[in-house]
């Protein structure tokens, strides 16, 4: 046997290991599917920033790799299947092995209509902007960079017949755990300190018209809960659509009103390979529970703590860009953009000024396989 052939015949093996679970699938809850696929992100960045009081300001610019991802999913029997995806570029010391596994879940599908999920799991939280992918967010809202979203989670959804509408329970960590250090537990061991989140969350899809909602409760250290409201709508066509996230939280009744976040996108494609987009957020929090000035990561009251915008601050975020998807490579993305982030504080207003240009490669092992083992079935007729 030549070595040709021997190569051949190892690539069929893997392929009909990787497509028969395929057939066998049971699978009714997305986003479980069978897939193996390294996905990357490298950008080109240069900060410029400007503030009221005129401090020296770096303005940081140079290529950097953002993302670098292994995803992994598929059925695990009739009606169990698992999903994983692991972030393999981190910043090294500042967060736990484990912290950097976005997924890694089992389902349980009784029926079509129930689900059980366990497992490392993104927060169920509402929005548009914080259900997309972490690598499609081109620039991020402040909350969106300050949540630590991904937790040890169980779950329970229930979705109807034609699938277009899912309500679910999860029971997870708090985002309050990440900061460990003002905790005492260390890096890794955040888990020890016993906070919770309390989670009902809402998909629908009506028409064009698609809905992801939640009411949620974060633990706090002092064991008071913060309450979360997320409520996003988008507008989906052929050839564009447009979201609207409404997200408000508060620390305590007083609060009602003062914390909230709007944040909205619109894109508009063209020819399946162009796709011009702009983005806006205004977010605010205008608490008296804790004393302006103290920011995150220092020595606070964490009893009255809001994680996700430092109180007294307001952040104002717009810019605009474009993705293009070749046709001849799907899986390549060139991306780039423009946007400002101002930030008004009790003592100084700031500008962070930031153009982004980046490119985003996947890597679709499973159809790679499929492709090439029906490329040695057709030569092997011939």
């Amino acid at each position: 046997m030549t070595l040709k052939q021997k190569t051949l015949r190892l690539f069929a093996l893997l392929s009909v290991l990787a497509i028969t679970p395929m057939a066998q699938a049971q699978v009714d809850f997305t986003p479980i599917f069978t897939q193996i696929k390294l996905e990357a992100r490298a950008d080109f960045d240069y900060y410029h920033t400007t503030n009221s009081r005129d401090f020296e300001v770096e303005n940081p610019y140079g290529f950097h790799g953002r993302y670098f991802n292994f995803v992994i999913g598929g059925p695990l029997g009739e009606k169990f299947s698992y999903f994983f995806r692991q972030r393999i570029i981190a910043s090294p010391g500042s967060v736990s092995l484990f912290d950097n596994t976005d997924f890694l879940y089992v389902n349980y599908t009784p029926s079509s209509n129930w689900m059980l999920r366990f497992g490392k799991d993104a927060l169920a939280v509402g929005g548009f902007e914080y259900d997309a992918p972490p690598i499609n967010v081109l620039f991020s809202t402040n909350y969106w960079d300050n949540f630590y979203c991904f937790q040890p989670a169980v779950a329970a959804a229930y979705k109807t017949d034609d699938a277009n509408h899912m309500l679910l329970f999860q029971v997870a960590n708090s985002p309050y755990v990440h900061y460990g250090a003002n905790l005492g537990y260390g890096l890794g061991n955040e888990w020890k300190s016993g906070l919770m989140s309390y989670n009902l969350f809402y998909s629908g899809k009506v028409g064009h018209l698609k809905l992801l909602h939640s009411v949620n409760m974060f633990q706090r250290p002092d064991r008071k809960f913060m309450n979360y409201i997320a409520i996003g709508h988008e507008l989906e066509y052929d050839n564009w659509d447009i979201y609207l996230d409404l997200i408000h939280h508060a620390n305590g009744l007083e609060d009602w009103g003062n914390n909230f976040a709007v944040v909205s996108c619109a894109n508009v494609y063209f020819n399946k390979e162009w796709n011009i987009f702009v983005k806006g957020a205004y977010e605010q929090n205008h608490s008296d529970n804790a004393l302006p000035g103290f920011g995150i990561g220092t020595n606070i009251d964490l009893g009255y703590y809001d994680i996700f915008c430092q109180t007294g601050n307001s952040h104002l975020t717009y810019g605009l860009g474009m993705e293009y998807h070749p046709k001849v490579c799907p899986d390549f993305r060139l991306h780039a953009f423009v946007a400002n982030r101002r930030t008004a504080s009790p003592d100084v207003v700031t500008n962070s000024l930031r153009a982004n240009i980046g490119i985003t490669w996947s890597m679709e092992i499973y159809r790679m396989l499929k492709q090439r083992m029906a490329r040695i079935m057709q030569e092997n007729q011939q």
